[in-house]
């Protein structure tokens, strides 16, 4: 980055971005940068992380700054015999990275549990107060990520109580399944989004079929891992970077990988898959900088 900041508080984040406006430099906001994809040239003005990591419990609301970590987050929730978050195990990032792009797994969402979001409009240079439902959440998006103006600083979840033995045992669940099914090698996360069999039968039904025959569907969801798989990417390389052959969804980096070969692996693979099945793959890593 031409510049970075962390900002540790408000009165911080505001002066940065005052900053930036007046020297007309462009803005850039980093959560946990764990599914994101950054420019190989680097990234041509001012990068914010917010790093406030304050975390607090009230009844079943945890109330957290979005610069703390997800896994973090866990262990809070998991000592207090809080319910909801089990499945955010091992995943890494911000709270306010997960919100913002509505992170989820094994059918469970974030915007389940979002019950309050405090965001600052650079724009208007002041702090605003969102609602869940007027965050418009949908599978892995929200309003936050169409309406750049708004960066997400503060977030309330609502958790439920329940015994410790049955919040363990998901959690070893999850974990097991991750370490089972993921790849250990360094990566931007899930390359891909995970399609709905309502859209993969408005394009190819017989795929749609051969997705329920093989009992992949899973709450309306058909992972792109699958649909990879189908044309043989495990293993396929450019450069340093290769396609995992543990789990078809992770480009992993082999070492000095640059962005641009994983650019061009993701650009190979949506190309072929709309090709070969007329599916149109939309990427759930983020480019930063580009």
């Amino acid at each position: 980055a031409k510049f970075f900041l962390e900002a540790n508080d408000k009165e911080e984040l505001r002066q940065a971005v005052g900053w930036a406006k007046k020297r007309g430099e462009p803005l850039f906001f980093l959560a946990g940068g764990s599914n994101i994809l950054i420019n190989d040239q680097g990234v041509a003005g001012l990068v914010i992380k917010l790093s406030a990591e304050n975390l607090s419990i009230k009844d079943n609301n945890v109330i957290s700054k979005a610069g703390a970590s997800l896994s973090q987050l866990v262990k809070l929730a998991n000592k207090y015999n809080l319910s909801g978050l089990e499945w955010a195990v091992g995943i890494p990032g911000t709270i306010g990275g997960a919100v913002y792009g509505n992170a989820g797994a094994f059918g469970q969402e974030m915007s389940a549990l979002v019950k309050n979001i405090e965001a600052y409009d650079i724009d208007k240079d002041s702090f605003i107060n969102f609602t869940n439902q007027q965050c418009q959440f949908s599978y892995r998006n929200s309003m936050f990520k169409q309406k750049k103006n708004l960066i997400i600083t503060a977030v309330e979840l609502e958790l439920k109580s329940d015994s410790a033995d049955k919040i363990k045992e998901r959690i070893n669940e999850y974990s097991r399944y991750r370490m089972n099914a993921q790849p250990p090698e360094y990566s931007a996360g899930s390359v891909f989004k995970n399609l709905t069999l309502t859209y993969l039968k408005s394009v190819n039904s017989s795929l749609a079929e051969q997705a329920e025959q093989a009992g992949i569907v899973k709450g309306d969801k058909v992972a792109a891992g699958w649909l990879i798989d189908k044309l043989d990417f495990k293993g396929q390389q450019i450069g340093r970077a290769k396609v995992s052959e543990k789990h078809a969804n992770f480009i992993i980096n082999l070492g000095q990988a640059s962005a641009d070969d994983v650019v061009q692996l993701i650009s190979l693979i949506k190309q072929q898959i709309r090709n070969k099945f007329k599916v149109q793959l939309e990427e759930e890593v983020q480019y930063f900088g580009f």
